[in-house]
């Protein structure tokens, strides 16, 4: 224990105290006429105890701190993790069989934290094998995120090393602190068995259009058999196929282009006829579910010639597939634009093409219009236009970035996507000061060197009925490159793209009230909806309550409430059973009562019956490259022997300082008091007044 003294000088004002109080001391009773009663003994006996009771007070007032130290044992950290997914489920006594030894066995030595992972990573101790998917790599990284700077001493994996969502988990395993040591449950036996791995497809077709259909197939000890592939829509073949297996363990790609020959949510059921001695049937099926739209929406695109901005856009919307995008440069311009959703104008009017006749049509025909600004567009002839924004002619161009606007409110973005959008590369825009009308809305203002201005860089919002934007800048094309860059996709553009387009084109409701929501999810997925609500001024409003009654396959219904967010409705449904629902959602505003209807299907996600083979080779690879081992679970009696003899899961010892304000120590306020009230007693016992 040490005394501490601020500032440096306090042993001057330490030492001064002491003569004080003894001076003090000895005054008071040796040479005030009041104590000459007193024996010598007597004298001395109060004089130090009026000398210790006023030295502490002396050291109150100079707020000395008193440092402490002690030793602090850390134990080590055995994280234990379980693959929680349906394939591991069969193994449930296995995993608490492993559970109680651990604990029989560790429980006083080491700090056991559980982990269970499966679609999602949760710090639990609860084993269900409910959950639909396996992600390896997330609950590596979890745990190494989790455990950093903290005594962990190993993590114990059990699972059948079967993986279907997330990263490879060997990209994290050499990067860990501590090493895996890996359990392996299941069976690593091939059988025979013939599976549908994967299919791709559109999420919506058109119709009487064709739509392609990839089946990923998988053949295990099948050589020189042949296997017949069926599709059904609504009960009724669609398409027929044979596949010729060359191998025992074989891959095949089948190609299937299927016609879109109903509108609504349709439903296909794609079949691999069984084989003898099969003992996994139920990945012989694979369900998928498409909307057919009766037409797409037609872009038209124009521009004085190529440019990396106009294919960055066309590529973001042909994820989409309900639009039919149709590019034309130079001075082509279709005779007629009333077939087109939206028109998008690269840089026009351009100093080389002032386009006059085309902007004639265009504000003829009301039809939405998103202008590419940047250095070749002619600011003169687009601020004549008169559409919402105007902007300072100038021949000079600078860089920007884009800084978001959090009151924007005509469509929303994830945070995700606005960070990245952000920081991505600057576009190239008109030098000069904006100016908005008060029907737009700023999306993003620009940023230049860092400093965000009132200068406009995204804008849309509806200018005399008419649905306008604006991107102020040229080099969208290095966003899409960063973006993949980055993420290795290119989510967050296309996310902004799709977002601009989709407000743009769409046509909006007579009665301003307008629900949207995939017309797709998976069994996992929370169903989720969002609304709009505008008054009759086209501002949006969100005060009245927005109920909303989904009714499935068998008409059993559920009701619910939307929340309210900013100027928007959310609503989280959670978990539905897979299968076909409708929709009705209603609510009033004034004396208006507005209504909206829709549907959506659920299908079911059972990638965790396409492969029940267990993959031990994975759970190997891991522990090796961590520093660890694998144990089949019948050897997990090794694997806490040898978990018992690692040198290096050790306590870990520190020393922790603390210190303490003397005025805070109870015992010394005490002391004072005791001494003072000694005194005291003793003054008046020995009649000294």
């Amino acid at each position: 224990m040490e005394i501490i003294f601020e500032p440096d000088f306090s042993g001057f004002f330490v030492a001064l105290s002491i003569i004080m109080t003894a001076g003090i001391s000895y005054f008071l009773y040796f040479k005030n006429t009041d104590s000459v009663s007193l024996t010598t003994y007597q004298k001395v006996f109060l004089a130090i105890l009026r000398c210790l009771s006023l030295f502490l007070i002396f050291l109150f007032l100079l707020s000395p701190l008193i440092e402490r130290s002690k030793k602090i044992k850390q134990l080590p950290i055995l994280a234990v993790a379980f693959d929680n997914s349906q394939s591991v489920q069969p193994y449930e006594a296995s995993y608490n069989e492993l559970t109680k030894a651990l604990k029989n066995r560790f429980a006083d030595d080491y700090q056991l934290e559980f982990w269970s992972f499966g679609s999602k990573v949760e710090n639990t101790e609860s084993f269900t094998g409910t959950d639909h998917r396996s992600d390896y790599g997330q609950i590596l990284k979890t745990l190494k995120n989790n455990y950093l700077n903290k005594n962990i001493g190993a993590l114990i994996l059990f699972g059948d090393g079967i993986y279907n969502q997330g990263q490879d988990p060997e990209n994290f395993a050499s990067g860990l602190k501590f090493p895996v040591y890996a359990i392996g449950v299941g069976d690593t036996t091939r059988k025979t068995d013939a599976s549908i791995r994967n299919v791709k497809t559109n999420k919506m077709a058109f119709l009487k259009n064709k739509f392609p259909v990839e089946i990923e197939l998988k053949f295990l000890k099948l050589k020189n058999k042949i296997a017949y592939i069926d599709i059904e829509n609504n009960n009724k073949s669609v398409y027929s196929s044979t596949v010729a297996i060359t191998s025992d363990d074989d891959f095949k790609l089948e190609f299937a282009n299927l016609e879109a020959s109903e509108v609504g949510m349709q439903h296909y059921k794609i079949k691999i006829r069984p084989f003898d001695g099969e003992a996994n049937l139920k990945n012989n099926e694979y369900e998928f579910v498409i909307q057919v739209m009766e037409n797409k929406q037609k872009i038209l695109m124009l521009s004085d010639g190529p440019h990396p901005d106009l294919g960055a856009i066309r590529t973001s919307l042909e994820e989409l597939q309900n639009y039919e995008i149709k590019v034309l440069t130079g001075n082509n311009v279709p005779d007629s634009l009333s077939s087109y959703s939206l028109i998008v104008l690269n840089q026009l009017p351009s100093v080389k093409n002032v386009a006059s006749k085309l902007l004639t049509k265009i504000k003829e025909s009301r039809i939405p219009v998103l202008f590419l600004v940047g250095p070749n567009s002619m600011l003169a002839q687009l601020n004549s236009l008169d559409m919402g924004l105007r902007i300072s002619t100038s021949s000079n161009t600078e860089e920007v970035q884009s800084a978001f606007d959090s009151n924007f409110s005509l469509f929303v973005l994830s945070d995700a996507t606005k960070e990245i959008i952000e920081s991505s590369p600057p576009l190239l825009s008109p030098f000069g000061n904006t100016e908005l009308t008060p029907t737009m809305q700023n999306l993003a203002y620009q940023n230049i060197r860092n400093i965000k201005t009132n200068k406009t860089m995204m804008a849309f919002g509806a200018d005399k009925g008419r649905k306008v934007g604006f991107v102020v800048g040229e080099g969208l094309w290095r966003w899409r490159l960063y973006d993949f860059q980055l993420n290795e996709n290119h989510e967050a553009f296309d996310e902004l793209i799709q977002k601009i387009i989709q407000y743009l084109a769409l046509k909006e409701n007579e009665d301003n009230f307008n629900v949207y929501y995939p017309a797709l999810f998976q069994e996992t997925d929370n169903i989720e909806f969002t609304a709009e609500l505008y008054n009759d001024s086209y501002q949006l409003v969100n005060s009245p309550d927005v109920s909303l009654r989904i009714k499935n396959d068998s008409l059993k219904e559920f009701t619910y409430l939307f929340d309210r967010t900013d100027d928007y409705y959310r609503l989280n449904a959670g978990n539905l059973e897979p299968g076909d629902y409708t929709f009705d959602a209603e609510t009033k505003l004034g004396n208006q009562r507005f209504t909206e209807k829709g549907n959506f299907s659920i299908v079911k996600n059972e990638i965790e019956i396409q492969n029940n083979q267990a993959d031990f080779g994975v759970l190997f690879q891991l522990s090796q490259q961590s520093g660890g081992q694998f144990y089949p679970f019948k050897s997990y009696g090794t694997l806490l022997d040898d978990i018992k003899s690692n040198k290096q899961i050790a306590v870990q010892q520190f020393r922790q300082t603390l210190q303490t304000e003397w005025i805070n120590l109870k015992l010394l306020f005490f002391l004072l008091i005791l001494l003072l009230g000694v005194e005291w007693f003793y003054r008046k016992y020995w009649g000294i007044y």
